[in-house]
């Protein structure tokens, strides 16, 4: 029973791990194509022309909104402080600094550090006072 616990819990360190990875990973990539796109749009405008101009301008924007909207970023960093305060719990369970009842709530404030998937988009009263 202990050692299936001690197996779950690092399981699940290891998944909020790679949700970490991907979630800060699309979070970068997101951020390197938006700022490129300004770039190449701000640098060669003259070279690009009406349609490419348009297409490097809109992925900017859509990068952007997508970071803003989603908080993938905030999504990452709230699976990593997960996976470090479970894997903490988990190594003084394992060395009997610790019981079931600790360990299950570290299990559940961890879970509560990840969070819910938030989609923030604007009022329209937030658009006409802008």
């Amino acid at each position: 029973m202990t050692q299936e616990l001690v197996e779950e819990m690092e399981n699940q360190t290891n998944r909020w791990h790679r949700s970490a990875v991907i979630l800060h990973s699309i979070s970068v990539i997101l951020g390197v194509t938006s700022v490129l796109s300004s770039i190449i749009v701000a640098t060669f405008i003259d070279e690009l022309g009406s349609f490419r101009t348009k297409v490097f301008a809109g992925l900017s924007a859509a990068s952007v909104a997508i970071i803003e909207t989603t908080g993938v970023g905030r999504k990452g960093n709230g699976f990593r402080q997960a996976q470090r305060h479970l894997k903490a719990e988990t190594i003084r369970f394992r060395e009997g600094e610790s019981s079931v009842k600790v360990l299950t709530q570290a299990f559940m404030e961890a879970e509560v550090m990840i969070g819910d998937l938030v989609i923030k988009m604007p009022s329209t009263s937030d658009a006409e006072q802008n």
